[in-house]
């Protein structure tokens, strides 16, 4: 993928890690098949939207790694960069399969939806969950990974629980948007 210039600036200014940006080079190459499949048959996405938040989704990770602050942080960063507000709450909304206002609150995280609401938020968040590192794996890869979770943080099972059927929701959604199977 040949990466904008706009966004090897903002990786070198945070010092995004290769590792990271490998995997957000993989999430982007998803994310445009999976939108090209879905234009096929009608629908219309912003793919300069969906590349750049793709592409930027996890520049939070510049500053933390922690899953529950890496979004925020992502568009944090991406706000006071002067990015649109639609590749904003790319980045704000990819981690999982969403976090509601009530599960934020739980969390300890600022109480607002963090739910991918349009089709390019949710096809990134969608590829994201699926992409492991650099490679792109199955559905059942990612709900297996939610049951590793399970295992190791059981105070969490409430949220992977929501999760699993949120993720369920958008995969049933973008396989019948894109005709595509994962």
């Amino acid at each position: 993928m040949d990466v904008p210039e706009v966004v090897r600036r903002l990786w070198e200014k945070y010092g995004l890690e290769e590792k990271v940006r490998g995997h957000c080079i993989a999430v982007a190459e998803f994310a445009l098949k999976i939108a090209e499949e879905v234009e096929k048959r009608g629908q219309k996405v912003d793919r300069e939207a969906l590349i750049l938040g793709a592409l930027l989704h996890d520049i939070g990770r510049a500053i933390t790694h922690d899953p529950f602050e890496h979004f925020l942080k992502s568009a944090e960063i991406l706000r006071a960069e002067g990015f649109e507000e639609k590749i904003v709450k790319i980045a704000e909304r990819h981690f999982s399969a969403g976090i509601s206002a009530e599960e934020a609150k739980k969390l300890g995280l600022p109480e607002k939806d963090y739910i991918p609401e349009s089709l390019e938020e949710k096809i990134v968040s969608f590829a994201d969950n699926l992409t492991f590192g650099s490679a792109v794996r199955d559905f059942d890869s990612f709900m297996r990974r939610l049951n590793k979770i399970d295992e190791e943080y059981p105070e969490l099972s409430w949220f992977t629980a929501s999760t699993r059927h949120r993720a369920i929701q958008m995969k049933e959604e973008i396989e019948k948007l894109s005709g595509m199977r994962f």
